[in-house]
């Protein structure tokens, strides 16, 4: 199984029975139309598969940027095996949060994945649900799975 797919199946059992249910990504408007919906909103998550050494390079890494949300190594748990979640998110426009957490954007909050030293060489796995609440969803995915990074509005220097 490939990381996105364990991180895909670790979400969607996250989510079961919590009444959140993912939905297609389809929808209806007519126009003219005051701010058309297409999609109720998405939930994503960035994970990866890191050794012992390599998961304490990240984490003091991200303590010394004060953007880690744990505060100990040992309060991050592997969603299978190796493999770690990063970041989880909720996106109100399909698409726009996950693609922002990949680089060092300026005046956006993101996780700016490609400025960590300690990712460097590594493969991000990175997967979106359309889901009926992403407010509740991305609460219980942190909740079951707690990642272990935190957006920052201040560009690294890579």
């Amino acid at each position: 199984m490939t990381a996105a797919e364990s991180l895909e199946a670790a979400m969607r059992r996250a989510l079961a029975g919590s009444g959140v249910t993912e939905v297609t990504a389809s929808g209806e408007f007519t126009l003219p139309a005051y701010r058309p919906t297409l999609f109720p909103g998405a939930v994503y998550g960035f994970a990866v598969h890191l050794d012992q050494i390599d998961l304490r390079a990240l984490f003091d890494e991200a303590r010394a940027r004060k953007r880690s949300r744990v505060s100990k190594l040992r309060s991050i748990h592997s969603i299978a095996d190796t493999l770690y979640p990063l970041y989880w998110g909720k996106d109100k426009h399909l698409g726009a949060r996950p693609y922002q957490h990949l680089n060092d954007p300026a005046k956006t909050g993101a996780i700016r994945l490609s400025t960590y030293k300690a990712l460097r060489g590594k493969t991000i796995a990175c997967v979106s649900l359309v889901v009926s609440d992403y407010a509740a969803a991305e609460r219980i995915l942190r909740s079951a799975y707690p990642d272990m990074l935190k957006t920052s509005t201040v560009r690294q220097s890579t």
